[in-house]
């Protein structure tokens, strides 16, 4: 069960972060309660973004979009084989890289937490 716990955290965190499905925080871009709603990183009318970059998030997920049907391409002139070894393992690395140290900073007990409103860039910045 650990190492499966392990796992599922460093290789699938990210992904179900980015989906909005795990830890993306409890309001939205205008300070209310999510109530429910899933607060992803690629729907422009997401309740994460303003309405103000709702164009950068469209050509963000759009070149997502591009890039997935970019690697399916090169895997269907190439097989998966190639593909796995040199782009979805050092992706799947990079992720639990990414999950791994940022577990590390938000659970550090050196690391100051602050609430509602104690908490301002410089402080964050500073800490």
């Amino acid at each position: 069960f650990a190492a499966f716990n392990i796992w599922s955290h460093l290789f699938l965190g990210w992904p179900l972060y980015l989906l909005g499905l795990a830890s993306t925080g409890k309001l939205d871009s205008n300070g209310k309660p999510l109530d429910g709603r899933i607060a992803d990183h690629f729907r422009p009318e997401s309740p994460m973004f303003s309405p103000k970059v709702r164009g950068k998030i469209m050509l963000s997920t759009l070149t997502q979009i591009a890039a997935l049907a970019g690697i399916g391409y090169v895997m269907y002139e190439y097989g998966a084989v190639p593909v796995i070894c040199w782009y979805w393992g050092p992706y799947n690395f990079v992720n639990a890289w990414l999950v791994l140290y940022t577990w590390l900073q938000h659970t550090d007990p050196s690391i100051p937490h602050y609430g509602e409103g104690e908490w301002t860039w410089v402080r964050g910045a500073l800490s």
